[in-house]
């Protein structure tokens, strides 16, 4: 999606109603306290945390105090950011598919919340993303990202990852399927969103993290979905570290 889009969709009136609206309503305060649960797990007195697609900085907010910072490419959603995290290192506006080399293992945390990631254009892009979170992340480091993958869009529904045996030879991974989410009233259209696969996360991941763990939440109501992050923790030091 390109900035002028996110940049029409996150207008003032979209920031301003964002929390109430998507992260405090009964539904999703029950994702949102479990991750707040885990990131409290994550976090000390020595973290250094960066926080791609802070968004209105309303998970930043809630560890005041600790060094952290947020890169966000939306104007209108880091006025918030900046107004609830006073103490922040610092809220950036800019691209998370930019390689900024001076984070270069730098944090101890680094995050994307609430699918953030969902907006860039390909799969492409998806790894340059995860290469930067890597690349940003210091030795020991973590690495936390609630996922929206095929089994949240279609409750319960999964797709395996891998197919080793094909009538083509060789192996057929799939990696990733596309949404589009029509707000209806409000007149929001997010266009083809990416959803990459839960298990294209961990290959991404587990040659640089000493452990890979999918964190299951409650579901809201029995029967629902139970929706999921990808923790990586114990980065392993490189040779520039």
């Amino acid at each position: 999606m390109k900035t002028q889009d996110v940049h029409n969709l996150y207008d003032t009136q979209y920031a301003n109603d964002y929390n109430e609206r998507y992260l405090l309503n009964p539904f999703s305060k029950v994702s949102m306290e479990v991750e707040l649960g885990e990131l409290q797990k994550l976090i000390n007195k020595d973290s250094r945390w960066l926080d791609l697609g802070c968004g209105t900085g309303y998970f930043l907010s809630q560890f005041k105090g600790i060094e952290r910072a947020g890169l966000d490419i939306s104007p209108e959603m880091l006025k918030l950011a900046a107004k609830e995290n006073p103490d922040a290192l610092f809220l950036k506006q800019g691209d998370f598919r930019e390689n900024f080399e001076e984070w270069d293992c730098s944090w101890s945390l680094v995050s994307c919340m609430w699918a953030a990631y969902c907006y860039v254009d390909s799969m492409k892009e998806f790894e340059i993303l995860m290469n930067n979170m890597i690349s940003w992340t210091k030795a020991d480091g973590a690495i936390f990202i609630p996922v929206i993958d095929l089994e949240d869009l279609r409750a319960n529904k999964q797709v395996p990852y891998a197919e080793d045996e094909s009538v083509f030879g060789g192996a057929i991974n799939i990696t990733s399927a596309t949404w589009t989410w029509d707000e209806g009233e409000n007149g929001k259209m997010h266009k083809h969103l990416l959803a990459p696969h839960l298990e294209h996360f961990v290959k991404l991941l587990s040659p640089w993290f000493n452990n890979i763990e999918i964190v299951r939440y409650p579901p809201y109501k029995p029967g629902w979905v139970s929706r999921k992050a990808v923790l990586a923790k114990g980065k392993r030091p490189q040779k520039n570290e």
